[in-house]
């Protein structure tokens, strides 16, 4: 009898396609993961904290409705407690005050000063990597150190003062977000400048067109989106920035913004109810600047149009 011949079946192997789909959800799995996690969940919670009463007491929250943005609007605009020396603002006023100003200063100042830096360095100027290694050097500096070595000298020269008391304190703050952000903006606007075709160039100097002119109609309109993205990016400064007025100024210069004073509020020694009046205020802050960042990318993006080059 002879022997029954055993039919092996080829093993199916994935296609290309899947291979794909397999390598991409591998890349995916730990940031989706983190921002479950880390993300989702802290924001989730504030959400809720938002609409919450915490007592300090008991450490238990209650449901409250929108009596935390009452509140808030109650502090803006009715609150007596007033920054000493500046009797026709309040404290609240003060703070949204300081917070706009930073983001006008990173938008109107500093990012058209990184625009013609970015632009002059490219035209092949003398040591022109050398100072744009020096623009972008207080972004890799560790920001305690860069806040030190910003205020230390102003103190050496016995003007200290100016980081104690509103307004100066705010402008010292702006000086330095100029200062030291104004690098990295040179650094991706070097590159964009960098890939626009030099045939472009080369016309506007037979068109006898002046460097004015061609900054403003072939150096812009070709790096427009990613002036777009610089544009949200210091709007969010609106929201982000608390760090720098905290390390140069403390609690004494009242140069603090939206994000320092969230960040007081919840600080190591909160408890519940600051718990909650932070996370209104981010929260209402959040619903109020969101859609005015997407607003103003949409317009602006409508400027000029894409071009591929």
């Amino acid at each position: 009898m002879e022997e029954a011949e055993i039919i092996r079946r080829p093993r199916r192997r994935l296609s290309g396609k899947a291979k794909n789909y397999i390598f991409v959800a591998i890349l995916l799995a730990y940031p989706v993961l983190q921002f479950v996690l880390t993300w989702s969940f802290v924001n989730i919670n504030s959400l809720l904290h938002a609409f919450q009463r915490g007592n300090n007491r008991t450490g238990t929250y209650e449901w409250c409705g929108l009596d935390q943005f009452v509140t808030i609007f109650r502090n803006l605009f009715q609150s007596t407690v007033t920054v000493p020396g500046i009797p026709w603002l309040n404290t609240y006023q003060v703070i949204l005050l300081n917070s706009l100003l930073i983001g006008f200063v990173t938008l109107f100042i500093s990012l058209p000063l990184a625009v013609l830096f970015a632009y002059f360095l490219s035209k092949k100027m003398p040591l022109a990597n050398v100072f744009r290694v020096i623009f972008f050097l207080p972004n890799i500096i560790p920001i305690v150190a860069l806040t030190f070595a910003y205020k230390a000298p102003w103190q050496y020269l016995g003007l200290g003062d100016l980081f104690a008391k509103w307004p100066s304190s705010e402008m010292m703050v702006i000086l330095y977000c100029v200062w030291a952000g104004i690098g990295y903006n040179v650094i991706l606007l070097s590159g964009a400048i960098g890939r626009i075709p030099k045939e472009l160039f080369e016309s506007a100097k037979i068109d006898h067109a002046g460097p004015w002119k061609e900054l403003f109609k072939i150096v812009i309109p070709c790096i427009w989106p990613t002036i777009v993205t610089l544009v949200v990016l210091g709007m969010t400064n609106v929201l982000t920035l608390y760090l720098q007025p905290y390390l140069l100024t403390g609690d004494q210069g009242y140069a603090g913004t939206l994000a320092l004073d969230i960040f007081n509020a919840a600080g190591p020694d909160a408890g519940p109810a600051q718990y909650c009046a932070a996370a209104a205020e981010g929260l209402l802050a959040s619903a109020i600047w969101a859609p005015l960042i997407l607003l103003t990318r949409k317009v602006m993006s409508k400027k000029y149009e894409d071009v591929d080059y």
